[in-house]
């Protein structure tokens, strides 16, 4: 992705501690997850992926 990383910009993560995404679904201590510092949002399994995918698209149209 050769787009410009902001401070903002959401990132993976390994998760610290159990919790649920801002989807509801479910994720445990170090797993993988998609977090968005601004809004403090974090998305796990499928969701993730999703959210993952869309900021790519989104960031890849900035230019």
């Amino acid at each position: 992705m050769a787009y410009t990383r902001y401070k903002g910009d959401p990132y993976w993560k390994r998760a610290k501690v159990d919790g649920t995404g801002a989807d509801g679904t479910p994720y445990r201590r170090g797993e993988r997850v998609f977090f968005y510092p601004r809004s403090g949002a974090t998305y796990a399994g499928d969701g993730a992926a999703r959210a993952s995918a869309e900021f790519d698209e989104l960031a890849s149209l900035e230019g």
